[in-house]
């Protein structure tokens, strides 16, 4: 008997030591794959800024703008409190209930994608109802 609980502790063990292992080596794969994307070329690196500098004044333009018809944006009803979220609350949301976080910092052509994609999983998952 006491060999029996032993076992099952040493078991539990090498199970956690296990798990310990498989989540290191997740975080390794995904540093590896950041690692081993192409450098982009010197003329897509001044694109970037340039974006990057005309987004942010893109952004801070934007706060003074106001949207009275936000209830409903191409047919969707939009939540009350969602139509007076700023946009930087509206990307910390978004932030706090995707995977990763840095919703703010991506392209809008990337955030038109994600929509696009959460879009047709969200398609799928009332079909599969």
């Amino acid at each position: 008997m006491d060999t029996k609980e032993e076992f099952i502790k040493e078991m539990e063990k090498v199970s956690k030591d296990l798990q310990h292992i498989e989540k290191s080596l997740d975080k390794q794969e995904a540093l590896l794959v950041k690692q081993l994307r192409p450098i982009p070329s010197f003329t897509q690196r001044i694109i970037q800024w340039i974006l990057n500098v005309f987004g942010t004044v893109y952004v801070v333009i934007e706060q003074f703008v106001e949207y009275p018809d936000d209830d409903v944006i191409l047919g969707m009803e939009i939540d009350e409190d969602l139509q007076t979220m700023s946009r930087k609350n509206l990307c910390r949301y978004m932030d706090a209930v995707l995977p990763e976080r840095g919703f703010f910092d991506i392209q809008s052509t990337s955030k038109i994608r994600l929509g696009c994609q959460l879009l047709r999983e969200y398609k799928q998952l009332k079909k599969a109802k």
